[in-house]
């Protein structure tokens, strides 16, 4: 997008809602996986604006999902998230409070920080009116049928991988190990379970940030931890929503602190007992999950989203680098 498009689009943001539009600035922030992300600076104050990438090979409503769970988080009273200020749908863009913080290490992750990320899940569904016109968040699941075939499609995806470079076929290898396991892992899950095809009740169910975890959350000055990146949140599986805290690999969250993390997220759920014990079985699926995501750097519409948000990536160096990243977590699993 030209500056100049950016700077007519974002001022016209913030005139709808109801903010001086003077004195605009913008900036690219670096760093963003999938979207432009920009800050802007105006007499009114200082804000983000986000791009979202969109592509016919990767449909999925960004800025919808994200836009319209911060406006349901933001409405509930909650202010562990940034305001959401105004969005274009037209041109994929929207307009958020600039949040003032820094990335956390999982160094420095305590018992109190894995409260915190609990009471945030706790906090988005324990009243009574759950959003019900949220969308179903990303890879969103209700069966342990539907978690199977999304598994299934993800290996397929990378059976078709190149074979041109000695990384491809180091790649191609790495996979052949993925399908085995996943191939045990699956039949444990089914042994262990009564149906694989019944769907989760509604009042189960969970909104879920999505891809939730300290690797999207920001430290402010007196020590809040601000939650951050909703693109792909709605209803979800609350064992899915759980194990994905866990095992997104950027920040990992330690894995002593599982009991007390499920704990306090689901103590919103009449079964809450049962919904921890899905969490567990699961472990061992998305496990798979993950190693499978951590592959994408592989797939051509990965390139795509990296491309657009950093067109000067090395895309070569990054799966090098994702390829190591993917074979040692592979090994470790969740203790």
């Amino acid at each position: 997008m030209e500056s100049s498009q950016l700077r007519s689009l974002v001022a016209d943001l913030l005139l709808d809602a109801g903010i001086d539009a003077g004195g605009i600035d913008i900036g690219l922030i670096n760093g963003g996986g999938n979207n432009q992300v920009f800050v802007v600076h105006a007499r009114a104050g200082k804000y983000l604006a986000k791009v979202y990438y969109a592509s016919s090979s990767d449909p999925r409503n960004r800025l919808g999902s994200e836009f319209s769970f911060l406006s349901y988080a933001w409405g509930i009273g909650l202010r562990c998230i940034p305001e959401p200020i105004c969005c274009c749908p037209e041109k994929n863009i929207g307009l958020y409070e600039l949040v003032e913080g820094r990335k956390m290490v999982s160094a420095e992750l305590t018992r109190q920080h894995i409260i915190e990320a609990g009471r945030f899940i706790r906090e988005l569904n324990a009243g009574p009116n759950r959003d019900r016109t949220l969308p179903v968040a990303s890879e969103g699941c209700f069966s342990i049928e539907q978690h199977f075939a999304l598994i299934d499609r993800r290996v397929k995806r990378l059976q078709n991988l190149p074979d041109v470079s000695d990384l491809d076929r180091r790649a191609n290898l790495f996979v052949d190990e993925i399908e085995d396991a996943w191939i045990k892992v699956r039949h444990g899950i089914s042994s262990g379970s009564e149906s694989i095809h019944v769907q989760l009740a509604i009042d189960d169910r969970c909104i879920s940030p999505s891809d939730f975890g300290f690797h999207n959350a920001l430290l402010r000055n007196p020590g809040e931890i601000c939650f951050i990146d909703f693109e792909y949140a709605g209803w979800d599986d609350p064992a899915k929503m759980c194990d994905d805290f866990f095992f997104q690999p950027a920040v990992p969250a330690p894995s002593d602190y599982f009991n007390l993390f499920v704990s306090e997220a689901l103590s919103y759920s009449q079964n809450r007992e049962t919904m921890v014990e899905r969490a567990r079985l699961f472990l061992p699926m998305f496990h798979m999950k993950w190693c499978c995501i951590m592959l994408n750097e592989f797939l051509p519409v990965a390139a795509g989203r990296r491309r657009f948000s950093n067109p000067a990536i090395d895309l070569e160096q990054s799966k090098r680098v994702q390829l190591e990243k993917a074979q040692q977590f592979f090994n470790s699993g969740l203790a």
